[in-house]
């Protein structure tokens, strides 16, 4: 048997996760919420203030939030500048040739105040989702350099602190060296033309076709990667928009594997502040989906889920909850702060370059959300919830298997750890100590292409001050 350690936050069970290659939720929350948006008339004609600390070189980590403009004015009175390095304004909507348009009620002179104020950098979004436009943009040489004098343009106007690319349904043609020498030329303009400012983008949560993302985190200063979108309007099943563990895709997938080979410094994990809402004919979670209802921010799930009871789902990670409606069900699903809390740690665990959202505002006067990048900036020594579980627990996936198999096991506290396997006579078949875990889920892979068929006996003790705790569990090898 052979052993690969591995230690992730959350525990790996099944789940189904359908997603979409080519869906955007910034695209589909633009529709919903965007059209027809007319922003409050708030901001008085004012100088722009400049950045007046990098708050972001102070905390060591990233808190990057996108504001559509459809939540703007209202953030203004939600938004808790201490917990925030970045603003990206969205959307700079842009072009085949290049030109950028300003988002409604553009400028927005108070918010840009308050946040470089606050140490907060400001960053334009430049935004298109339409695949034949890009293709022009990308590859014609007239339309990349005045796409980039417009960005400079902005820049000195507007005194903004770096721009996000939230480039979305690039033919699959146009996603390797196409998008990347793009950015490539970008960051290499902007840093040329207006010294410390960032160029980033917004990558995919997994890399289905044709990206080539180690060479777009190379390409740019770093990626805001959009950790959601797994599940919505064209899932055939309920599932969870952003599951943690659980099936072939995942957050933690996204981050081991998708990103392997990126430097983590590189990465920003973004997580939703949103969730989605199905018509089923059964209350189960994976029920045939029959209608999709809505994309609920989380505000209002959070206000919701109150009257119905959440319920957590274990293999993912995450929360949903049901309402049940005459002969059907409405089962939304959505992250909680725990299932927030997690991606958070998630990030933490791999040292990521910090955190982000989409989007700024959906939570609007909820403190659950703002405690929680609390807790991330500023961790405590004292029984933290996400670091210190409170059970103590062993699983397997797939179970049965051939040839193997992955064990995961939550300890709730930090110790040492001796995972050991037996055959059905109590013979110790393998034995492996880990000195010094911490609390949290650990995963293991455990190949058994060299035993015999039949059952095992997986235990796990936990050796601390306290004393031995011990979790065991049948597998079945089947060959």
């Amino acid at each position: 048997m052979h052993f690969t350690c591995k230690i992730i936050i959350l525990l790996l069970l099944t789940v189904t996760v359908h997603a979409q290659e080519h869906f955007s939720v910034h695209k589909y929350h633009k529709e919903i919420y965007g059209t027809g948006y007319q922003a409050e008339a708030v901001d008085e004609p004012a100088e722009i203030i400049p950045l007046q600390f990098d708050k972001a070189a102070q905390t060591g980590k990233l808190v990057f939030g996108f504001l559509p403009y459809w939540e703007y004015p209202g953030t203004l009175d939600n938004i808790h500048w201490d917990l925030m390095t970045h603003v990206a304004a969205f959307d700079f909507q842009v072009d085949s040739l290049g030109n950028i348009a300003n988002p409604t009620g553009w400028p927005w002179t108070t918010l840009i105040n308050n946040a470089h104020t606050n140490g907060v950098k400001v960053i334009m979004t430049a935004v298109n989702f339409d695949a034949s436009e890009l293709h022009y943009l990308l590859t014609n040489s007239a339309a990349r350099q005045n796409f980039f004098s417009k960005v400079s343009a902005k820049i000195n106007a507007y005194s903004f602190d770096g721009i996000n690319i939230d480039f979305e349904g690039l033919n699959t043609a146009d996603r390797g060296s196409v998008v990347n020498g793009f950015m490539t030329d970008l960051t290499n303009y902007v840093h040329t033309n207006h010294p410390g400012k960032e160029v980033s983008f917004a990558g995919p949560a997994v890399n289905w076709s044709g990206w080539n993302l180690t060479g777009l985190a190379a390409s740019c200063d770093y990626i805001f990667i959009m950790g959601y979108d797994f599940a919505g309007s064209w899932s055939t099943v309920t599932a969870p928009p952003a599951p943690l563990t659980g099936g072939s895709y995942n957050i933690t997938n996204t981050v081991t594997s998708q990103y392997n080979g990126c430097p983590p410094e590189k990465l920003i994990l973004g997580v939703p502040y949103y969730g989605a809402e199905w018509k089923t004919p059964t209350n189960q979670p994976g029920a045939t989906v029959t209608d999709f209802l809505s994309s609920p921010r989380f505000y209002a799930a959070m206000d919701q889920q109150q009257y119905y009871g959440l319920q957590w789902h274990a293999s993912s990670q995450t929360t949903y909850y049901i309402i049940p409606v005459y002969s059907y069900f409405n089962q939304v699903w959505f992250d909680d702060p725990r299932a927030t809390a997690l991606k958070f740690a998630l990030a933490k665990q791999y040292n990521l370059k910090g955190v982000g959202m989409w989007a700024l505002n959906y939570d609007r006067t909820r403190p659950e959300l703002w405690n929680e990048i609390s807790k991330y900036l500023n961790p405590s020594s004292v029984d933290d919830p996400v670091t210190h579980p409170s059970t103590f627990s062993i699983g397997a996936y797939p179970n049965p298997f051939n040839p193997a198999t992955t064990i995961q096991f939550t300890l709730p506290e930090r110790g040492n750890v001796r995972l050991s396997v037996y055959d059905m006579t109590g013979r110790a078949v393998n034995e492996k100590v880990f000195v010094d875990l911490m609390a949290g889920v650990h995963q293991e892979q455990l190949d058994m292409a060299n035993m015999a068929s039949g059952s095992y006996i997986v235990k796990i003790d936990l050796f601390t001050a306290a004393g031995i705790r011990s979790e065991s569990l049948k597998v079945q090898l089947l060959k």
